[in-house]
């Protein structure tokens, strides 16, 4: 229970406001302009729930979620919304500027945080990682490029440059150990079916003295209370069980932090967020519209990933898919003080 977490000066960053910098830690403010800058998604002409969906290719990926211009668009408001109640602070690893020479971020969907690392390290290599060609929505740094491939199954020098990087001269193979000094990735939740492995994967990836960071969600629902009430909807233990048997955990966030240690990372810490579900009972702007956000694209998002995950099993059928819709938009509906609860995590490799 987030009431119960001790982060390294033993105080939870679990609250409606965003956390202030760690005394002696670089505060990673040094370009919020992409996020800034980026404006909500017209609903009215990119409907996430009533577009037919997309998916990645990759066969040894359980990854649920779509991957077409709705998804983009989501993903792009969702980057907007975790910067903002992150008081900016995307980073949180105490790590600094003449130190860093290459980075990855994995899972890197459209490629708006590489963006954002590029800018934060103008002297760095960054690399954005994803199953899926990344899409051409912004102008990019020059020191920023995408590579198409699978973190677990793929080592670096396999990993194919994507559509967006293709004509760029900074292609080269990277090396398969030791390659970067700071490795990001941001819910992988609903996609990494072997945590440990990939944090094991981090470890051999990063220099020493190199820091990885694992930013994801519980998929655990309090309410204003802070009381479990996700365990009495029926349709999220069906969808729970489905997803755990193809290697998913839903509990992945708080779990971060041991696997870490477990890998050999030391210096261990966390920050946790409170992610509510209905804005209008926030005091702050950035909390009503995150909020309003949860509700709104979290019920967007599950409507497809419903389908995508029990089609196709026994007794399942689509009667079975539209009652689990309807009973999943009744429990996300905005309600005061529900929300889920998300974790930063970061650790140094020695």
């Amino acid at each position: 229970m987030p009431a119960k977490l001790k982060t390294k000066d033993n105080t939870a960053t679990y609250s409606g406001k965003a956390s202030a910098d760690t005394p002696g830690t670089p505060s990673r403010r040094a370009d919020q302009s992409i996020f800034a800058t980026m404006t909500e998604p017209d609903r009215t002409t990119s409907d996430y729930a009533s577009h037919a969906p997309t998916y990645h290719t990759n066969k040894d990926s359980p990854y649920v979620l779509p991957n077409g211009g709705p998804e983009h668009a989501r993903l792009e408001t969702q980057a907007r919304h975790l910067s903002a109640i992150m008081g900016g602070r995307v980073i949180h690893s105490p790590i600094l500027d003449n130190a860093v020479e290459r980075i990855l971020d994995v899972g890197c969907g459209t490629g708006v945080v590489s963006d954002h690392l590029a800018r934060s390290f103008p002297t760095a290599d960054v690399i954005g990682l994803d199953l899926s060609p990344v899409p051409q929505l912004r102008d990019r740094p020059s020191n920023v490029r995408f590579v198409q491939g699978n973190i677990l199954t793929d080592s670096p020098s396999e990993w194919k440059a994507s559509r967006d990087s293709e004509s760029r001269e900074r292609s080269q193979k990277l090396p398969d150990e030791a390659a970067f000094d700071l490795i990001y990735s941001r819910l992988l939740v609903c996609g990494m079916s072997e945590w440990p492995r990939y944090i094991r994967k981090e470890f051999s990836l990063l220099k020493s003295g190199g820091w990885a960071e694992v930013h994801d969600v519980d998929w655990i629902w309090y309410d204003k209370q802070d009381r479990i009430i996700s365990d009495d909807w029926p349709w999220w233990r069906e969808l729970r069980s489905v997803g755990e048997s193809r290697g998913l955990d839903f509990s992945c966030a708080s779990r971060a932090q041991q696997w870490m240690k477990d890998a050999g990372f030391v210096d261990v810490q966390f920050n946790t967020y409170r992610w509510p579900f209905g804005g209008k009972w926030e005091k702050e702007k950035v909390w009503q519209e995150f909020g309003d956000y949860g509700s709104s694209a979290m019920t967007d998002m599950v409507w497809h990933m419903v389908p995508r995950m029990m089609e196709g099993r026994p007794g399942v059928t689509s009667e079975t898919i539209d009652q689990m819709r309807a009973d999943m938009k009744r429990d996300f509906a905005p309600e005061e003080g529900k929300h889920w609860v998300f974790y930063a995590t970061c650790g140094r490799k020695p």
